[in-house]
C-alpha cells in the first residue's frame, strides 16, 4: 500500500512538471525500468492512465483493509465474549 502511495505521489509530482513543460519537447517517461522520449500529448495520456490505474489499485486495497479490520473486530467481540477477560487482544 505504501509503495502505491509513493507512485503516486510521484505521478502527482509527475503531472505538475508536464503542467510547466512545453508541448513541443519530448518528454522523458518512464515505463517500467526504462525511461522513453515520449510527444507530450502522448505522455499526458499516458500519466492520467497510469494515474486511474494507481488510484483503482489503491481503492482497491483500501477496501480489502476495511474489510479485514471490520473482520477482526467482529471476531475479537466474539472471542470476548466466549472467553471474557481471560484473553488479551488489544493491539
Amino acid at each position: 500500500m505504501n509503495s502505491l502511495k509513493q507512485e503516486k505521489e510521484a505521478l502527482d509530482d509527475l503531472a505538475m512538471e508536464l503542467e510547466l513543460a512545453e508541448e513541443d519537447q519530448p518528454v522523458l517517461y518512464k515505463i517500467g525500468e526504462a525511461f522513453l522520449h515520449l510527444p507530450y500529448h502522448r505522455a499526458m495520456k499516458r500519466l492520467e492512465r497510469d494515474q486511474a490505474q494507481v488510484d483503482e489499485e489503491i481503492a482497491k486495497l483500501t477496501e480489502v483493509v476495511d474489510q479485514c479490520e471490520c473482520d477482526m473486530k467482529e471476531l475479537k467481540v466474539a472471542l470476548y465474549g466466549r472467553f471474557g477477560n481471560a484473553i488479551n487482544l488489544d493491539e
